[in-house]
């Protein structure tokens, strides 16, 4: 796969192309995942992400997001199941409470337990980007002491 880049040059509007391997890293990674994001939308089913985030623009990650979410586009009820580090994703005007889970490793006994925000008191409105970073939902690493996140 070849990409066609213009640029301004010297001499007006110039082209060059560029082999998907010379590409940035967020460039590969979205064209080598977009096959069987595309593929869900059309048949349905299951997708599974993991690190949905990994090397691509948060707005083009929440756009993809928006997808699934989105009637008009996702005709055949594909279903998104990932994994994430980007709090930017947190917001529940992209994702419903029971749509957002945590996992909290044990220190003790290094198990992992899964929840849902759904069994948090979340109030119509609230930044909840902002109460996890603040550890209100766990979930969070131990970096040692008492550090909070202070906005």
């Amino acid at each position: 796969m070849v990409f066609i880049h213009k640029t301004k040059g010297e001499n007006g509007l110039e082209q060059f192309e560029l082999p998907l391997e010379r590409e940035s890293k967020g460039t590969q990674r979205f064209f080598s995942r977009i096959g069987p994001w595309i593929l869900a939308l059309e048949k349905g089913g299951i997708l599974f992400v993991d690190e949905i985030e990994a090397s691509l623009h948060p707005m083009l990650t929440r756009r993809l997001v928006e997808m699934m979410q989105n009637p008009d586009i996702n005709k055949n009820h594909a279903q998104l199941i990932f994994t994430t580090h980007d709090v930017m994703l947190l917001d529940l005007s992209l994702l419903r409470r029971d749509q957002i889970w945590f996992t909290d490793k044990d220190p003790e006994t290094l198990a992992t337990e899964l929840f849902s925000l759904w069994d948090f008191s979340v109030r119509k409105g609230e930044n909840i980007r902002k109460g996890y970073l603040q550890g209100r939902y766990g979930a969070i690493p131990f970096l040692g002491g008492d550090t909070q996140w202070q906005e």
